[in-house]
């Protein structure tokens, strides 16, 4: 079952590995060069915000819609005709929430015409990961990697033709570049429609109050957990914006965007463990392993990442975006690494506790770690602009993966060994040694990245990523 796991998350990864670094650092990058830092600075805010009222369209719809298709296949078709219609009802619901409250912020026209787009964007958004959970609940992952970055083939090529296809009337806007997105996403929305055509076959879409009112019922807490996880994760940016500007949400945004391309892989981890712990919630074993495994193994990265921030943070962004890189937006980085070890968590035992139905401690310590991000936002962003917000983003990133761990440490009896845990502290502690601390004593580049590749192997083994046997066996090979 781990070989499995393992496979489908390796294959996966390397769709994204050939994707998503072109989208987040040639073609994004790009995007940012040409455009001015206010510009761009007031897209990234607007994105945020957003983002901020997308629980409206999803109201823990596809979370349910996974814990409940991952149990029984046959539940598809009479679901879906619900949650459309749901969704469609919540789509309009969403935008007059958006423009409501876009008003009392005092956005300009030109603002809100920017703002439609991205309403579009994420409702758009809304329907595809709706459709892939179908998807994924029918465990067919590889496939639905396909699907997680075929919208971003797409946009890559549409924006590439917008900024160097010298086509006339058409070079680079901030509006076009939103265009491309929406273009993209509708086109993989007709893709996963025929795709699962067999499936909806029988589906009849509802707008009928009595047969949506049990379904909102039973997604509420899902809801609620969506809701507040979205307000503190994607609070930062619509609060920079607010409390200090454009030009330092556009610094927030240079080093925001790494740490988001690394999140977006864990991630993937996350939307195969939901339906694959929902499938097999009564096999302990299982689920002991593959926690296991999966934490030690995003948390191994996750280190060695936040490491590597701290020594070639400035460098990386250099490379990255030349004109925009920063000292500030470097500090940003490095904190945002930090608080990468929190997502972990998260991502891993917050999809245990997800599957399992198990919500009301992780709604509450979800509200306390909006009440911290707010709190934090406000007092930090006027002191210190957007390290401010990346240090609020660490603190609650970190505390909140730290409850959902001790929440299903305690609900399903996780133990360690008391020798793999000495040996992961040895990791913990040997990595950043090996890899911050040895770098003023190696001036050669070369030669420190050699050191980095011995302490990856090392830490590697100390994680209980692999056994002795399996060096042995390779060397045979």
């Amino acid at each position: 079952m781990l070989k499995k796991y393992l496979s489908d998350i390796v294959f996966m990864q390397v769709l994204n590995l050939l994707v998503k670094p072109i989208w987040i650092l040639i073609i994004d990058a790009a995007v940012q060069d040409v455009l001015s830092p206010e510009v761009y600075g007031n897209y990234f805010a607007l994105f945020n915000f957003s983002m901020l009222f997308f629980i409206v369209l999803d109201l823990g719809l596809n979370s349910f819609n996974i814990t409940e298709v991952s149990r029984d296949n046959t539940k598809i078709a009479s679901l879906a005709g619900s949650i459309l219609g749901l969704k469609l009802l919540l789509s309009v619901v969403y935008v007059g929430i958006v423009f409501s409250v876009g008003y009392i912020l005092g956005y300009t026209s030109q603002e809100f015409s920017l703002l439609i787009i991205l309403c579009g964007i994420q409702i758009l958004s809304s329907f595809v990961q709706y459709f892939r959970s179908i998807v994924a609940s029918l465990q067919r992952f590889k496939l639905d990697g396909v699907f997680l970055v075929l919208d971003r083939v797409l946009v890559i090529a549409f924006v590439s033709a917008l900024l160097w296809g010298e086509i006339p009337l058409l070079s680079l806007t901030i509006t076009r570049f939103a265009l491309a997105q929406v273009l993209s996403l509708s086109i993989v929305v007709l893709v996963l429609l025929f795709f699962l055509r067999n499936h909806l076959g029988s589906m009849r879409i509802s707008f009928q109050l009595d047969s949506l009112r049990p379904l909102m019922k039973k997604a509420w807490p899902f809801a609620i957990l969506v809701t507040l996880m979205g307000l503190y994760t994607y609070m930062d940016g619509v609060m920079i914006k607010q409390l200090v500007g454009d030009a330092e949400a556009g610094t927030y945004a240079l080093g925001y965007r790494f740490y988001f391309a690394i999140l977006m892989f864990a991630q993937v981890f996350s939307g195969v463990l939901l339906p694959f712990f929902s499938k097999n919630i009564n096999d302990t074993e299982i689920i002991q392993k593959i926690t296991s495994y999966t934490a030690r193994l995003l948390l191994f990265g996750g280190i060695i990442l936040s490491c590597l921030s701290i020594v070639y943070g400035s460098d990386l962004l250099e490379i990255i975006n030349p004109k925009r890189a920063n000292n500030a937006s470097a500090d940003v980085l490095v904190l945002l690494m930090f608080g990468f070890l929190g997502s972990v968590l998260t991502l891993v035992y917050g999809a245990l506790l997800t599957a399992a139905k198990e919500l009301k401690w992780l709604n509450r310590f979800a509200a306390i770690t909006l009440g911290v991000n707010l709190i934090l936002n406000y007092v930090l962003i006027p002191l210190y602009g957007a390290q401010g917000a990346a240090s609020a983003t660490l603190v609650s990133q970190v505390f909140f993966g730290c409850m959902c761990y001790l929440i299903c440490f305690k609900m399903f009896r996780l133990r360690w060994k008391k020798s793999q845990a000495i040996s992961v502290l040895t990791g913990v502690i040997l990595l950043p040694l090996l890899i911050i601390y040895t770098k003023q004593y190696l001036t050669n580049t070369l030669v420190h990245f050699m050191m980095i590749s011995v302490a990856i192997v090392i830490g590697a083994y100390l994680f209980n990523l692999f056994e002795a046997k399996h060096l042995k066996s390779l060397r045979r090979k």
